[in-house]
């Protein structure tokens, strides 16, 4: 009965978290345009600016600082809830590879094309979250074992 209530909600979320690096994309690259459109006052013209220094000019067309942290915790929000929930719900599997995949590409084609050059990051970070990901496997089988012998 869990995974009847439950597994609806729990795989709607993950399809919106698949989906929504996109919707970001989009809307992000929406209001950029729409912002430098309103700069150029309506014209097509690229010479055209409002801006009166250099730092407006160039905080209006380079584009948003990279934050590693948000894709950090992303990562880690669809592998553990795949993993807490994949025994009962095995669709979520293929859900988390799709929404990881999707995440990927994103901000893969992010970095080339819309980010200003990101900070340099030490390893600290990369290794607490490798380390946070080794006990994914430890929820899958506890939450697995739960599942199981549980009516």
């Amino acid at each position: 009965m869990f995974f009847r209530t439950i597994g609806n909600t729990l795989i709607s979320t993950m399809m919106f978290n698949a989906i929504y690096p996109l919707i970001d994309f989009f809307m992000n690259w929406g209001i950029r345009l729409a912002m430098r459109f309103l700069d150029r006052g309506c014209s097509r013209s690229a010479y055209n600016t409002k801006k009166t220094s250099i730092r407006m000019y160039e905080n209006l067309y380079s584009g948003p600082s990279y934050l590693m942290h948000y894709k950090y915790s992303t990562i880690l929000n669809i592998t553990f809830v795949t993993f807490m929930y994949g025994f009962g719900i095995p669709y979520l599997f293929p859900a988390a590879i799709y929404a990881l995949a999707i995440l990927y590409f994103v901000e893969k084609t992010m970095l080339y094309y819309s980010y200003r050059s990101p900070p340099m990051y030490d390893e600290k970070c990369y290794e607490m979250v490798l380390s946070t990901l080794q006990l994914a496997p430890i929820f899958y089988c506890a939450f697995g074992y739960w599942m199981c012998s549980s009516r």
